[in-house]
């Protein structure tokens, strides 16, 4: 009898805990299986959302010119890290004070002078591999997406009688890189760079032509419509 209740003695805890494995491990298996979020979502969501920019930067790479180019982009985002854009802008100019010495002293300006770009209008894909926040000062957290892009499209150049230059419309490409500041939940503010490529128009006898290597710094403010 007394072995016998020595055995039960032993035996009890291994059965209870045996029994309580068989309660507990669904819920370990579920535990374990789960899958992690983010414990906050992102404030800015732009998967199917249209965005709106109208954007104002320089050319400062033109000897002759310095360009003002303003104008709007519109993108639309297929999803958080896709989009497709299109761009469009004016080039407003200011002479560098180049082109008024070369005139004066006849240095060789027909080979020299080579167009005057007025404006621009482009498509292109926009790829968004980083989004973020920065803590500024107490209480003050600024959200950020950080983005390359490329695409293509035209330059329309103006006409320059001197140098028997008529008005022509150019194939143009460009790469680039930017970077959306949000505020709230669907205004922006757009730094960006592009590196642009176009083929240059030829004069009337055949002098200019070559490959134009324009670099644009824009900042735009925007707004993201609809979305998820």
């Amino acid at each position: 009898m007394a072995r016998f209740s020595l055995v039960l003695i032993l035996c009890f805890p291994a059965l209870a805990l045996a029994q309580h494995e068989e309660e507990v491990a669904p819920r370990l298996a579920e535990y374990w299986a789960r899958k992690t979020v983010a414990v906050q979502p992102k404030l800015h969501p732009k998967a199917r959302a249209l965005e709106l920019v109208v954007h104002a930067g320089v050319i400062p790479n033109d000897a002759f010119l310095i360009y003002i180019p303003v104008g709007a982009r519109v993108a639309y985002h297929l999803t958080e890290r896709w989009a497709l854009e299109a761009s469009f802008g004016y080039h407003l100019q200011a002479d560098t004070g180049l082109r008024d010495y070369l005139e004066e002293n006849d240095a060789q300006l027909r080979a020299r002078l080579r167009d005057r770009q007025q404006l621009s209008a482009s498509a292109g894909l926009c790829w968004s591999p980083v989004y973020g926040k920065a803590a500024l000062g107490a209480g003050t957290i600024v959200h950020f997406d950080g983005y390359l892009l490329a695409g293509g499209g035209i330059v329309r150049t103006e006409e320059e009688e001197a140098i028997e230059l008529d008005a022509a419309t150019r194939p143009d490409f460009h790469l680039g890189l930017g970077l959306r500041v949000f505020f709230g939940s669907r205004w922006l503010v757009r730094l960006e760079y592009r590196q642009h490529l176009f083929l240059r128009p030829t004069d009337g006898s055949g002098g200019g032509g070559g490959v134009g290597f324009p670099s644009e710094i824009s900042v735009g403010v925007g707004v993201l419509l609809g979305g998820r």
